[in-house]
């Protein structure tokens, strides 16, 4: 593991969730990190670059954090896992949800910056998809929209109110919700236990 690179991407990722992809530079993260431009350059040549590995970074550290969607966890189980991981990282002092200020962004953001956001949500989309049908969970696809979609929302609002109650209160309705409705079946993982 590289220490330096990894002190790149956490100083990125602080400044990009204080003042958007275009607020800082390289220069100031040479500054946060103790090291010259040069070497910020050396580890990701383009700003754009330094945004996909980011993104990339990001989205291998949330799929890791909410486990494996065809485990034997119960669905509320595997919803929390998502919640939580969402909570664990810094938002509320450290500025806004790090996909969330690049969605806002998204139409300003280089092309592969853009596109690695996309994937991002892809692939979480497709997590929590495959969550719902492994839970015996009618329109899966639905159910995953519609539960991101309230996580999301529940971040920024969160954000913009300044109360991270908020993103808790939401987020266990919304686990709540999809708990009571749908769930179809026989199968033991998609039950309480």
């Amino acid at each position: 593991m590289d220490t330096i690179r990894d002190a790149i991407l956490s100083s990125a990722e602080a400044r990009i969730r204080r003042a958007g992809f275009h607020g800082f530079s390289f220069r100031d993260l040479a500054a946060d990190v103790g090291i010259k431009s040069a070497s910020v350059h050396y580890h990701f040549p383009t700003k754009a670059d330094l945004g996909v590995n980011l993104m990339k970074n990001y989205q291998e550290q949330m799929l890791a954090a909410f486990g494996d969607a065809e485990d034997d966890r119960t669905l509320a189980d595997k919803l929390g896992a998502v919640r939580d991981a969402y909570k664990r990282r810094p938002s509320h002092k450290a500025g806004m949800c790090l996909c969330g200020i690049l969605a806002a962004e998204h139409a300003g953001l280089p092309e592969p910056v853009g596109q690695a956001l996309k994937d991002y949500f892809a692939a979480c989309r497709n997590w929590l998809i495959s969550a719902f049908a492994g839970s015996d969970a009618g329109e899966p696809e639905k159910r995953a929209m519609v539960f991101s979609s309230a996580i999301q929302g529940a971040l920024l609002m969160s954000h913009a109110m300044g109360d991270p109650t908020l993103f808790d209160r939401v987020a266990e309705e919304a686990i709540r919700a999809q708990e009571q409705s749908g769930v179809h079946g026989g199968s033991a993982r998609g039950k309480r236990r």
